[in-house]
């Protein structure tokens, strides 16, 4: 047989091959109405309102290969501007098989046990604007390579790595801003050289204890805020730009999870150092610790979740500012300011980004400490879903209050009402965005 007639052979034999395999196709989605009215004060009493639909197509042999797909359309308005997208949420193709996995694509991956809190969570951007009754629609997919290796049953190796930096979409765009100041968002996939990020991470299972040990060095998901130009030609409105940038972080992180029959503890401890030097770039946070706590009981049909975290901001110092935005200003003590031999305005508004900066990453004070508490319950067969859901910092003395109600009259119907509380002390972060975070919603979701 001549080397033509081999290769002839083979690409018969393969493609019989593959016909021969069992392979599926499976498409799904969702088709969904609804709408938010405002709570707060803000402009419009129509805080949101969409159409979307999700097509999810999953294609597997259920031996070797997998592929998925979600695509998201949305028509509507939200915060006073119109809305009219089409996302491509994930897209990605695996092959695996006993003891590896390999993929590529567009693709949410979340590190991480923990539940409310979750600072291991590296590569999954979150997009905190979107207003919907299902608050995982806010998680955006990365555009990355895994590579997943199962040397013993008790132990997996993952390790991922992105060419490029996928911010998270901060809450910006609806906060009245000071006069002449204009802020620059990033948003999707960012292509300049060094944004690249990568990580490890190992689990371990042993009995009913789950473990998990990672590593981290990439850009942060949250863009930090940089003074680009601050022109004090008219020092009563002066011109200031401002742009959303990254950082490159180290980070590490250990979790657990183990179950104490009802109970499940789960904990995360965290460690996060810039790779650059603070002093003198306002967009860069302190290196920090985190740790969290919590558990999951469930007594007859209801699920109780509680979680604590804390935090200790790493060579603090307090900010001699107050941040650029949600603060009133003190005409009288500006001019003190501007009366001031040698004050630097260029400098005061640099300081005054930075302590925005710290005011968002809540890294303000040198200690936090934060709780969450969720209940929820499923009644009546599976029909009924109600929730509440309680996050509250008691550094920050921020506020979020989630009163949730889920009916099914069938099996692919699904009819939410829900409510969005968020409240804080004058000038903190909840206080700053409760006036068009603040609304009651309801939609009508039909899966097929």
């Amino acid at each position: 047989m001549n080397r033509r007639s081999g290769l002839l052979i083979l690409f018969l034999l393969v493609p019989l091959s593959l016909l021969s395999q069992e392979k599926s196709l499976t498409a799904g989605g969702f088709i969904r109405g609804g709408v938010f009215l405002s709570a707060g004060d803000y402009e419009n009493d129509v805080n949101a309102a969409f159409g979307d639909a999700a097509l999810t197509l999953t294609a597997t042999d259920n031996f070797s290969f997998k592929g998925f797909t979600d695509i998201r359309v949305r028509l509507g308005q939200q915060f006073g501007e119109n809305v009219n997208s089409i996302i491509l949420r994930e897209a990605w193709g695996m092959y695996y098989n006993k003891f590896m996995s390999v993929s590529a694509g567009q693709k949410i991956i979340k590190w991480g046990k923990t539940d409310m809190f979750t600072p291991l969570s590296r590569f999954s951007p979150l997009d905190y604007t979107l207003r919907s009754p299902d608050f995982e629609d806010a998680e955006l997919g990365n555009l990355l390579g895994e590579v997943t290796c199962t040397p013993a049953p008790f132990f997996k190796l993952s390790a991922v790595a992105a060419p490029f930096w996928n911010p998270s979409i901060l809450i910006i765009e609806p906060i009245p801003l000071p006069a002449n100041m204009l802020v620059e968002l990033p948003e999707g996939l960012n292509t300049e050289n060094g944004y690249y990020s990568y990580g490890f991470r190992g689990d371990f299972t042993i009995g009913n204890f789950d473990a998990g040990l990672q590593w981290y060095h990439g850009p942060d998901l949250m863009p930090g805020l940089t003074l680009t130009n601050a022109d004090y030609t008219n020092p009563i409105e002066p011109s200031i730009a401002v742009k959303g940038v990254p950082y490159i972080i180290n980070s590490a992180g250990f979790d657990f999870e183990t179950v104490l029959s009802p109970i499940v503890i789960r904990g995360t401890l965290a460690y996060t150092n810039p790779a650059e030097e603070k002093e003198g770039n306002e967009e860069i946070p302190f290196s920090q610790v985190e740790w969290v706590a919590g558990f999951d009981w469930m007594p007859g049909v209801l699920r109780i979740t509680a979680e604590y975290s804390g935090k200790k901001v790493l060579d603090f110092y307090e900010a001699p500012y107050d941040p650029i935005i949600g603060t009133t200003i003190d005409m009288e003590e500006m001019m003190e300011l501007f009366s001031t031999p040698g004050f630097d305005p260029v400098e005061f508004t640099r300081l005054q980004i930075e302590a925005f900066n710290r005011l968002y990453n809540n890294q303000l004070y040198e200690y936090y400490h934060a709780a969450g508490l969720r209940f929820e319950a499923e009644l009546f067969h599976g029909r009924l879903y109600p929730s509440i859901t309680t996050v509250y910092n008691f550094t920050s003395s921020d506020l979020l209050f989630r009163p949730v109600l889920k009916y099914k009259p069938a099996d692919s119907v699904t009819l939410s009402a829900g409510y969005e509380h968020y409240s804080g002390i004058e000038g903190g972060l909840y206080d700053i965005i409760d006036d068009f975070m603040n609304a009651a919603y309801f939609s009508l979701r039909i899966d097929f």
